[in-house]
């Protein structure tokens, strides 16, 4: 279906415990070596009924709960004794957020729709003059998950889209300022999030566009064992598909950071994109209370026919999965 600008907006909840919606936006930025994302949601039948999050990474942080010792040092930014840093600044707070998507702020977290449909402008700013200033571009329409080959289970979200945008700005941590031009992906779900059964699945999703993002992939594969449904699209030149298969192997070091990534997606044009990342060159470890644990990472996919390209690789995992067995290849 064409999405509209209203639905770019908050939507209308219903009484499931578990529902939520959310706005997310992620970027990797080849040319600093640093990845991040942008994370505002709001839980109406919750006792915290909004939160937000911020998260930027350098260098591969392989622990799970890393942005936990970022959120818990002085700085809001753990180092490491080889020079790897994430920061991280989350709060959840009792009152539902008043403000629509299209101008929100929440603890120090700015979102304004500068265009419906285009951009968006976003700030922040912490405790600790830990700040950003980002332009965000749309370079797509929204891709809309109904529309896809595989239905969005009904555990993960009513509705969802993503589309590919471009991040301009600057992004001080720290004390130190970094020039922000790079590109990602963003997201939009409203409906039924239930982690528990989210846990119970393998989560991976590969994202990655060209500099200027007028080619772009936001696909993820989801199920349990050698069940998946995939998600997402491929972009080419404004020529937007629904994913039909998608292919991928992996290495995995000792603590299950996903390495020497290969992947092979299909559309239902039978376009096919083949990409390839030997490391990435930055990633965290995130842990969910009920057990889904994994890294998300940014990096440079090779792909075939369209060059160097920049974007994410986020892999999680059920708890039967231990980073021990994925090293020995079990």
């Amino acid at each position: 279906m064409v999405l509209a600008a209203s639905d770019e907006l908050r939507h209308p909840h219903d009484a499931l415990p578990n529902w939520r919606e959310s706005v997310y936006f992620n970027f990797a930025d080849a040319a600093n070596g640093i990845g991040g994302w942008i994370y505002l949601w709001v839980v109406p039948n919750k006792p915290n009924k909004s939160g937000m999050l911020i998260s930027v990474y350098k260098g591969i942080t392989d622990r799970v709960e890393a942005n936990d010792l970022a959120l818990n040092s002085p700085d809001h930014c753990y180092r490491s004794e080889r020079g790897n840093w994430v920061y991280c600044f989350k709060q959840d707070v009792a009152p539902l957020l008043a403000d629509d998507f299209d101008a929100v702020e929440l603890c120090g977290l700015r979102l304004v729709r500068t265009e419906p449909l285009k951009s968006y402008e976003m700030s922040f700013e912490d405790d600790r003059r830990n700040r950003l200033e980002l332009k965000g571009e749309f370079t797509m329409p929204p891709y809309d998950y109904a529309d896809g080959k595989g239905p969005t289970p009904p555990w993960l979200a009513q509705n969802r889209y993503h589309r590919s945008w471009r991040a301009s700005g600057t992004l001080t941590i720290a004390g130190t300022t970094y020039k922000v031009n790079a590109t990602g992906d963003s997201d939009h779900s409203w409906g039924n999030r239930d982690m528990q059964e989210f846990a119970k699945n393998r989560f991976k999703m590969w994202s990655f566009q060209t500099p200027s993002a007028h080619r772009s992939v936001s696909v993820i594969d989801l199920g349990e064992g050698e069940q998946g449904v995939p998600l997402g699209f491929v972009d080419i030149d404004g020529d937007v598909r629904s994913v039909a298969r998608i292919g991928h192997s992996a290495r995995y070091s000792k603590t299950g950071v996903q390495q020497d990534i290969q992947v092979v997606i299909e559309d239902t044009a039978k376009r096919v994109v083949r990409a390839s990342m030997g490391n990435m060159f930055a990633a965290l470890g995130h842990g969910e209370p009920f057990g889904l644990w994994g890294f998300e990472g940014v990096g440079a996919y090779q792909v075939d026919d369209w060059g160097l390209c920049t974007g994410v690789a986020s892999y999680f995992w059920p708890p039967t999965i231990s980073g021990e067995s994925l090293h020995s290849g079990l």
